[in-house]
């Protein structure tokens, strides 16, 4: 399943429950604008997951006109506040994903109920519906490591800019990982003020894909974004994100509120094989 991440972000007026008012697409260059939309992409046509945080954060309607003649879909609960919660209120559609209409506009629509002005913002994934599944686990220890699931801690010191993504490159912590080809097939992304995070590859394709962030070490993460679910044990039916060799490690782009300093990363990986980029 290629799935990628873009948001929607603007500031809504004096709320009133249920009364609807639309978010503005904030293009990552990948996937382009429809005026105050997002144009639907001919590959990554389908509705895979959405959330959103806000103050006074109500529901969240995500529109386009493939979904007429029935309602558009108007989901509650959300994040409410100024972060995340615990694990991450996430609608996720993975499963069945939402079909759209290849080039037609999609849009966020929320509504909000302060006094005032607020401002909202919305996450939403899209893809081709068809789930990578991951490569088989080794069932016995591999002496090279091939085909077993480890997750590994990187940390960073980037300062993260304020309601906008930032890039950073994780430090892996030693050893690292031994030369390979791997498969991505979760995460956890954490820093102190950290809403949503979507990895960048070094190499095609130009797919981003991620999910919610958490604040604190003893946040939990939504359930789809780690390979191994800890509070069920059941697999994660997101499958692999994307692959990477070990000298091609993504970097992490982090939605933060605030002009964090400190990141700490956590990547779900199968190794492949023991291939290893040319050149190198």
């Amino acid at each position: 399943m290629a799935f990628h991440m873009e948001f929607f972000r603007s500031s809504l007026a004096s709320g009133v429950t249920d009364v609807l008012q639309q978010v503005t697409f904030v293009s990552s260059g990948v996937l382009g604008p429809s005026g105050n939309a997002m144009q639907v992409s001919d590959t990554l046509s389908k509705l895979h997951s959405l959330f959103g945080f806000g103050t006074t954060l109500e529901n969240i309607s995500p529109q386009a006109p493939s979904m007429l003649p029935l309602p558009y879909p108007n989901l509650a609960s959300n994040n409410v506040g100024t972060a995340m919660n615990s694990p991450a209120a996430v609608w996720d559609f993975s499963r069945n994903p939402k079909p759209l209409r290849p080039t037609e506009p999609f849009s966020i629509f929320a509504s909000q109920t302060s006094a005032g002005a607020e401002i909202e913002t919305v996450f939403v994934q899209f893809t081709d519906g068809l789930v990578t599944v991951p490569p088989p686990l080794a069932v016995a220890p591999s002496l090279n490591g091939n085909g077993m699931l480890t997750t590994v801690h990187g940390t960073a010191t980037t300062t993260l800019s304020a309601n906008a993504f930032t890039s950073v490159t994780p430090i892996l912590d030693s050893p690292g990982l031994p030369a390979g080809y791997y498969a991505l097939v979760g995460a956890r992304v954490m820093s102190a003020k950290a809403i949503a995070f979507r990895m960048a590859p070094q190499k095609e394709p130009l797919w981003r894909p991620g999910g919610a962030a958490v604040q604190a070490a003893t946040a939990l993460d939504f359930p789809g974004q780690r390979y191994i679910n800890n509070l069920t044990g059941a697999i994660s039916h997101w499958g692999v994100w994307l692959t990477f060799f070990q000298n091609t490690v993504p970097t992490v782009q982090i939605f933060s509120t605030a002009a964090d300093t400190k990141e700490d990363f956590w990547f779900d990986v199968i190794k492949i094989s023991d291939i290893v980029t040319g050149g190198i």
